[in-house]
């Protein structure tokens, strides 16, 4: 893929470097209507000045039991260079590429690492005709792993209009939660877009518990919640109690997109690749960005 760059990291501390850098998106694209949904989000989160790349997997067939099927791998890739081909006529200012790869979310994920892309979008499940982007398993498995946020835009999205006006973040004061916020800010401020905090204080589990060191932890992290949210500044916030899944899903609905972190633990609950996040991705109605957890780093020696 052209024009690949190593550049810091977006996340930062020093603002003017962070501002210098360009904000790179990969867009899953299949030629059907997911692919659609994927370019019409990526445009509405891209803050100004930010590369656009669309990318097409052709999934060739390789199945050991069978063979190479050279017909069916020769349509599929002229096929996928035919859609890239249109949509690019449709967009000037958008990269393209057709990637070969085992499955679609490999391919995806290569996209992402070769262009040091700060962002992957990709449509809700439906199937599409090349390399079946976009199916239940597709996002499930891009989901997982992704060495980038991805964002996954919900059925239909590209005939719903409207600009991101409001950014909601699944918070529950961990590391992994703060990794969201940075996120969550760079896509309110590149959208000019306010940002609402929901936590979710833990119920009292069924049976009760009778250990009262137990109820007192519970009680004791729905405090630190409260605390950290509070401490939040420029950024509105809400506390409800409940089941996390379910209270997400129910906040997805108030806001234009909800950012969640992939490994959560604590009284927002268990949001991780694979888990919570899977479930949003198929139960909201607004576009679900999920951060993954940040790089662990090591020291060098001296």
């Amino acid at each position: 893929m052209a024009d690949v760059r190593a550049r810091g990291n977006l996340f930062t501390s020093n603002e003017q470097e962070r501002a210098q850098m360009s904000f790179k998106i990969v867009v899953g694209i299949n030629g059907a209507q997911g692919g659609a949904d994927a370019l019409a989000l990526a445009y509405r989160l891209a803050p100004p000045g930010a590369e656009l790349s669309a990318v097409i997997v052709a999934v060739m067939d390789g199945h050991p039991s069978r063979g190479v099927n050279l017909d069916y791998d020769r349509y599929v890739r002229e096929d996928a260079l035919l859609h890239l081909v249109d949509t690019r006529e449709q967009h000037h200012d958008l990269r393209g590429e057709v990637l070969e790869g085992s499955s679609v979310a490999a391919g995806l994920h290569a996209a992402v690492a070769a262009l040091d892309a700060d962002l992957l979008v990709i449509g809700a499940c439906r199937r599409g005709l090349v390399g079946r982007v976009f199916s239940g398993d597709d996002v499930r498995q891009t989901l997982r792993g992704a060495p980038c946020p991805v964002a996954v835009a919900p059925r239909d999205f590209a005939l719903a209009g409207g600009p991101i006006a409001t950014v909601g973040l699944g918070w529950n004061g961990d590391a992994e939660a703060e990794h969201a916020l940075d996120f969550a800010k760079i896509l309110a401020e590149g959208s000019g877009a306010t940002l609402h905090a929901l936590g979710v204080l833990g119920v009292q589990p069924w049976p009760p518990m009778d250990s009262v060191t137990a109820l007192t932890e519970i009680a004791a992290a729905d405090g630190r919640l409260a605390d950290r949210l509070g401490s939040l500044d420029e950024v509105e916030t809400t506390t409800v109690r409940g089941m996390a899944a379910d209270e997400l899903a129910t906040f997805a609905a108030e806001v234009d997109v909800l950012v969640v972190g992939s490994h959560q633990r604590g009284p927002l609950g268990r949001i991780e690749m694979g888990s919570t996040s899977e479930s949003l991705a198929r139960r909201c109605k607004r576009p679900l960005v999920v951060v993954p957890r940040a790089p662990q780093t090591t020291a060098t020696p001296a």
